[in-house]
Parts: C-alpha cells; structure tokens; sequence
C-alpha cells in the first residue's frame, strides 16, 4: 500500500469510528459544510456533476444548474454522513429513518417466489435502503464495486454485510454473474447499481436524450430466470430517505436458458430491456434530480474514447 492509499484508508477508518460518536445535529452540520466547501471550489467532480445534470435539466439556465448541483452535493454528503453512522443503527431507527412508497412490487415478485432483480441510481442513500429491505423483505444481495486500497475495500463489504445484505466482491465477472443468477433463482433480491457502466462491456443506451453505456448484466439475470426487473427512485425528503418502486419493466418476448447467454437473439433481447430500463431510471432522476450524486461520466460525449467503444 503506497503512502496515499495508506492515507485513504486511515481517514475513512477514522470517520466510520469518529462521525457515528458526534452528537447528530453536529455530524450533519459538518458534512453539509463539507458538501458547501466542495460546491464552491467547483473542482472535476462538481463539474462532471453539472455536465450530466445539464442533460436531465437542458432548459435550465447555468445558475439553475448550479443550484441543483449544490442540492445534490449536500445529498451525497449527507449519503456519506449517514454510512458512517449507519452501523450503529437499530433495525427500528433504520426503519423509521427510511420511507418506501409502493414497495408491494418488491413483495409481489418474493411472493410469487421468482426472485427481483432491483435496479437503483447513484441517489439518495442505497446502503439505507439495501438495509431497510434486508430487515422488512428479504436479504439484499448486491456486489461491490473495487476500491483502492485493498483495506478499504474489506471494510466496505464489512459495512454492508454488517447491515444485513450478502455482498460479493467483484472479481471474475463471469463467476460472479452466474452466482448471482443462481442466488435470483432461489427467489434472491438483488440491487444493482444501474446508471453507470463500470465494466467494458456494457451496452449503449440513449439516456436523456443521448448515448450512454449501461451495464447489461440486471436485464440480462431477469432474462434469464425469469424475476421482474424493478427500478426506482431513490431522494431525501425532510428527516427520511425515500424510494419509490416503479412497476416492472416491460420484458420482450422470448424465454432464455443459460445455454443462451451468448446468443445472438439473448443479447439484442438483453440490449432491449436495458434500454427500457434507462428509461426508468430517467424518470426517476428527473423527479429529484437534486438527489442524483453522479460525479462521474456516464454520457459518451464525456467518456475517455477508449471506454466509450
């Protein structure tokens, strides 16, 4: 571990055990002055962040645009305020902290005993709401995206595995890919991080209105086991972080076995879904847009070329 990445870990070890021993009112305050700080330096992140709300907000003046950017920031650092304290939670705080609106999708497909795979943004606070379900419908199961370095890493899967949620580390990603198909068939939930493709081998979608890459994987496990393939709305209202459960996405016709998974038909079907999904996805960020922390490039315009391919 080089010095900086010594450096990273020691200060998020350091927060996880500081941040959740402040009294509430004062870790709140301080992150949202993080939050004004970062905002006003205007620094790579918050301008990417205003590159890709421009697109959800194209007729918004630069000062509207701004505005929203702020309101985001506060909501991702108000997300990282609460994963600090998180772990010291009950499950009746996590709950009360939390507010679902039309979660009997999630329920209708556990009853029916197919599995869900549940597609979310970069909103809101995802960590909250993968332990609200893990408590009230069924162990959430997701994967985990790399952090540098390595011990930083461990840590975050400890912090969601402690609240409830069975994570995997992203390694091969075809061992990880039928692993979760299999945990789906045995009526697993599981939340994918949706709107960014972190992989090179995501497909291109058009997303408000232009090219993106998405990761194809939530459509292709729906495809494959049959389990609906949710999105939602994930923002802060008042006191509580809230997520809206959309209805299913609409599935194009065809029924796949694993045998398909490279077929030619499976993947242009798969490409299909992943784009009703943007959809989805889009109306959820363009409801609380202020509330969508991607700080990162997601539209083709903005990727390196090489990612963009």
């Amino acid at each position: 571990m080089n010095v900086q990445d010594e450096v990273t870990y020691w200060a998020y070890a350091t927060g996880w055990r500081i941040v959740r021993a402040l009294p509430e009112r004062q870790a709140y305050a301080m992150f949202q002055g993080f939050a004004d700080v970062s905002w006003r330096r205007r620094g790579r992140g918050v301008r990417q962040l205003e590159k890709n709300l421009r697109r959800v907000l194209p007729d918004a003046t630069d000062a509207e645009i701004r505005e929203v950017s702020h309101e985001a920031l506060r909501s991702y650092l108000r997300y990282w305020c609460d994963a600090f304290r998180l772990p010291s939670w009950t499950p009746e705080e996590i709950t009360h902290r939390h507010r679902a609106i039309n979660a009997h999708y999630l329920q209708d497909a556990l009853d029916a005993g197919d599995g869900v795979v549940f597609a979310v943004p970069h909103a809101g606070n995802y960590d909250l709401t993968g332990a609200w379900a893990s408590i009230h419908f069924a162990q959430v199961i997701s994967v985990a995206e790399r952090l540098r370095p390595e011990r930083l890493y461990e840590e975050f899967l400890d912090f969601r595995r402690a609240l409830g949620m069975k994570i995997l580390p992203h390694a091969g990603a075809d061992g990880v890919f039928d692993e979760l198909v299999e945990l789906v068939r045995g009526n697993g939930l599981l939340a994918l991080l949706a709107d960014r493709d972190l992989s090179r081998h995501g497909v291109q979608v058009e997303f408000f209105g232009e090219p993106a890459k998405m990761p194809i994987g939530p459509a292709a496990i729906s495809l494959l086991t049959g389990a609906p393939l949710l999105a939602c709305s994930l923002y802060y209202e008042g006191p509580r972080a809230h997520v809206h459960v959309f209805p299913p996405v609409e599935r194009p016709a065809g029924d796949w076995t694993a045998s398909d998974r490279f077929d030619e038909d499976f993947i242009e079907a798969a490409h299909e879904f992943t784009q009703s999904m943007a959809v989805r996805l889009e109306e959820g960020i363009r409801s609380h847009p202020g509330h969508w922390h991607m700080l990162q490039p997601v539209f083709l315009a903005d990727l390196d070329p090489r990612r963009a391919r």
